[in-house]
């Protein structure tokens, strides 16, 4: 028992010198020829500056912010009700965008149909024929109140 312990103990004490050396200061110097220098060594003769920690890495203040946000509401618990806003404000954004898609596709068909009285439609068994007339100013009365109605 007393060897598992004593082993354990030399291991712990290697492990601990290890890492030690692994955060070892750097010195940074530049010699009369103006090349700069790193050495885990402080140089004789020469000013030196001590370099102990590496600095961040660089990150985007805007995602920073996110991040911290998302941080902040998990600890407040307050996380899942914001979650669930965000979606909700996705989602509406993407009906929005779909209506506005919709409501520009209808817009381009009122044109042709305006612009083309040669245009061909579709009747209700999916068969393509030419309207006359009539059914073209139908048509494009109908377009015009899904307009007025769903486009504002």
């Amino acid at each position: 028992m007393f060897t598992y312990n004593l082993r354990h103990s030399y291991l712990l004490l290697i492990l601990l010198s290890i890492t030690h050396i692994s955060y070892a200061e750097v010195y940074k110097w530049v010699d009369k020829d103006k090349m700069t220098h790193y050495s885990e060594q402080a140089p004789r003769g020469h000013d030196y500056e001590v370099i102990n920690d590496p600095p961040p890495p660089a990150i985007d203040p805007a995602v920073a912010q996110k991040e911290a946000d998302l941080f902040i509401e998990k600890v407040e618990g307050t996380y899942d009700a914001k979650e669930n806003e965000r979606q909700q404000a996705k989602k509406v954004k993407e009906r929005q965008e779909q209506k506005k898609k919709y409501c520009e596709t209808i817009k381009n068909n009122l044109i042709q149909y305006q612009n083309n009285p040669g245009r061909r439609m579709m009747d209700e068994n999916g068969n393509i024929i030419a309207p006359n007339e009539d059914q073209r100013q139908q048509k494009i009365a109908d377009l015009k109140k899904e307009i007025a109605e769903n486009c504002k």
